[in-house]
C-alpha cells in the first residue's frame, strides 16, 4: 500500500515520539524534509529544529537514536527527482580554504527501498554537478562516489560489502586541503580533488536520501545513534 504524504509534520505521534534535537546537538543544521513546499521541499531550521519531530524523523527512545524514515513518494528538490529527509550542514566551506573538515557518524540503515540505494553522507555545492562526494547504502554495500571535477560523472569504490540490515556503519569523512579521507568500519581511503572545485561552496549532510521514487510504498529507514561534523582552524 503506498504511503500518504498527508503526513503529520509538526509530531509523528506526542505520545510515541520525541524530537531529535532533544538527545542530538542540531544547532548547526537544518532538515530537508519529503514535504512540497512551493517547487521544491519544507525545510526545519533553527530554532524550530529542536522541537520537531514527524513520522519521517524522530527519536526511537529504546535505540537511543535519530531515525529518518524517507518514503520513496515524498517531494523532492529543485535539483533533484529523488526525496529525502536529511540534516543540511549549515557550516560552508571551501576545498582551498585553510583548516580541516569532518563528517563523523554511527549508523544502522534498518530498511531499504525496493532500490535497496540510500544516500547516507554527502559532501555538497550550492551549484549543479557540485556533489563531491556521496556515501552510499546499496543492499547491503557501502559505496563511496566522487567528483574529482565539478560536473564529472560519479566515480564509484566500495569499501565495504556484504552488510545487513541493522548492522553498525561507522564513518568518518576527513578534508585537509584537496584531500578528503573516507573510512568506514576501519577500512580508509584517500580521494583526490582538482583545483577546478576551488570556486565552489560545499557542505557536509546526513540522513536517509532515497535513490528511488518509484512510490511502491517502500521507505529508507536510517538510525543515527552518533552524528557530528567538525572544523579546526
Amino acid at each position: 500500500m503506498a504511503l500518504s504524504l498527508s503526513l503529520n509534520v509538526s509530531a509523528r505521534d506526542a505520545a510515541d515520539a520525541e524530537a531529535p534535537g532533544r538527545h542530538f546537538d542540531l544547532t548547526a543544521y537544518k532538515l530537508q524534509t519529503p514535504i512540497a513546499q512551493g517547487d521544491s521541499v519544507r525545510e526545519i531550521v533553527q530554532p524550530a529544529l529542536r522541537d520537531f519531530s514527524a513520522s519521517f524523523f524522530y527519536f526511537d527512545a529504546k535505540a537511543k537514536a535519530m531515525v529518518f524514515a524517507c518514503p520513496d513518494n515524498g517531494a523532492s528538490t529543485r535539483g533533484s527527482h529523488f526525496p529525502r529527509a536529511e540534516l543540511r550542514d549549515t557550516h560552508e566551506w571551501k576545498f582551498s580554504a585553510p583548516g580541516r573538515r569532518s563528517l563523523s557518524a554511527s549508523l544502522a540503515v534498518a530498511q531499504q527501498p525496493r532500490s535497496g540505494d540510500i544516500i547516507i553522507g554527502q559532501i555538497h555545492g550550492n551549484g549543479k554537478g557540485t556533489e563531491a562526494l556521496k556515501i552510499r547504502w546499496i543492499k547491503g554495500d557501502v559505496v563511496v562516489g566522487i567528483k574529482a571535477h565539478p560536473d564529472d560523472q560519479e566515480q564509484r569504490v566500495t569499501l565495504v560489502r556484504g552488510l545487513a540490515l541493522g548492522d553498525r556503519i561507522d564513518y568518518r569523512v576527513a578534508q585537509a586541503d584537496h584531500t578528503v579521507t573516507v573510512t568506514v568500519n576501519g577500512v580508509s581511503r584517500p580521494f583526490t580533488y582538482d583545483r577546478s572545485w576551488d570556486g565552489d561552496t560545499v557542505y557536509f549532510k546526513a540522513g536517509s536520501y532515497l535513490q528511488d521514487n518509484s512510490a511502491s510504498g517502500s521507505l529508507g529507514v536510517v538510525k543515527f545513534f552518533s552524528l557530528s561534523s567538525a572544523a579546526d582552524p
